[in-house]
């Protein structure tokens, strides 16, 4: 579903400014893709399923549409575009790392909704900007790197309280696409069934983490075990303890890290990475029911190279870990504190956690200005 509204929110907003600002909306989820196909570049290969999956859209998805519509209305009333005739979008090459969604005569639009996510990164990319070095490479955990002691702990815990709840009963259930999901433990060992696919752990009552990784599948963690502890240890007392010391450990770790290594004066090309400053200036949009946003980004050469990194530190809400960077306008004073959460995005103890970068307190106005 994410990506299905991530794509209506996109083409929607091209939809718009092609029919001048449209208020009304009654097209079929056919009708607007044969449209998009028409009349928007870069739509030659999208698919019904990748708009809507029914022959109409619902609820949640029109009112995407809207928004999309409403954001078009607003950048028209604003003159920023001398033309309309060529528009293309951009969202189905986001990744090869583009940070513009759509383009309409030269003009680059970055387009959020809901969430005011400024960056999908990864945590060597957040490390690399703030230590304004390339000392981190993709695939960096966390938890792996910064608390291993608690993360071996807090998968011992979960580990045990798995076999407590699958001693009295076995995790049993389908997904939304009819695929059988099965977790049973008998006789010292752990077996996982998904789709068909089945794997069976030895001694599970001795299993390390790595172990369990190793020989596990990222599918078969995301899709069984995740699942389970989703269902079935998000309100267990022992595990959220186990996850939130984990989560503190990690935290404090890293902190201790950044500030032995954060660059007070970041390089031009850092700052670039942080406030996603290319070498043209562009749009970036979020619109709700209830709001509309719109900043015009700087280029390289336009950029205030007054920033300053002026305080790192870590949250952990409940058990989840934040990275808060204080960002400073020596200049103008103004203080913008960016909030990275370092989460697992495929389902818990699965794969790497992600550092999505949101906006927690101040406003972009610290190196954007507002339209």
């Amino acid at each position: 579903m994410a990506d299905v509204l991530t794509h209506l929110r996109e083409l929607s907003f091209g939809y718009s400014i092609l029919k001048e600002g449209i208020t009304e909306f009654n097209d079929s989820p056919d009708v607007f893709l044969n449209f998009c196909k028409s009349n928007i570049k870069n739509c030659q290969h999208l698919t019904r399923s990748q708009i809507s999956s029914k022959s109409e859209f619902s609820d949640i998805e029109r009112d995407t549409i809207y928004n999309g519509l409403k954001l078009g209305r607003y950048i028209i009333s604003k003159n920023i575009l001398n033309s309309k005739a060529n528009v293309k979008w951009l969202g189905n090459e986001n990744q090869s790392g583009t940070t513009y969604d759509m383009e309409i005569d030269n003009i680059f639009f970055s387009l959020k909704e809901k969430s005011f996510i400024l960056h999908n990164m990864g945590l060597y990319q957040l490390l690399n900007i703030i230590t304004d070095k390339i000392s981190y490479k993709k695939g960096l955990h966390i938890f792996e790197q910064f608390a291993p002691d608690a993360l071996e702990k807090w998968f011992t815990i979960t580990r045990q309280r798995t076999i407590d709840k699958l001693k009295i009963k076995s995790f049993q259930t389908e997904d939304s696409q009819r695929k059988n999901i099965k977790l049973a433990y008998s006789e010292e060992k752990l077996y996982l069934f998904y789709n068909g696919d089945e794997i069976k752990i030895q001694n599970f009552s001795e299993c390390s983490y790595e172990r369990f990784k190793n020989e596990t599948t990222s599918k078969i963690r995301e899709k069984v075990f995740s699942k389970f502890i989703n269902q079935h240890l998000a309100s267990d007392i022992m595990y959220l303890e186990a996850k939130k010391n984990c989560a503190e450990k990690a935290g404090k770790n890293l902190v201790d890290y950044l500030k032995c290594n954060v660059s007070q004066n970041p390089s031009p090309k850092s700052l670039y990475n942080l406030f996603r400053v290319t070498n043209q200036d562009y749009y970036y949009a979020k619109t709700t029911p209830n709001d509309i946003e719109v900043y015009k980004i700087p280029s390289q050469s336009e950029f205030s190279n007054n920033i300053q990194i002026t305080d790192i530190t870590y949250s952990v809400p409940s058990s989840q870990l934040n990275l808060l960077t204080t960002i400073e306008n020596t200049d103008t004073k103004e203080k913008l504190i960016f909030r990275n959460e370092l989460r697992y995005s495929h389902g818990q103890l699965n794969g790497t956690p992600e550092a999505k970068m949101y906006i927690d307190q101040g406003s972009l106005l610290i190196a954007y200005k507002s339209i």
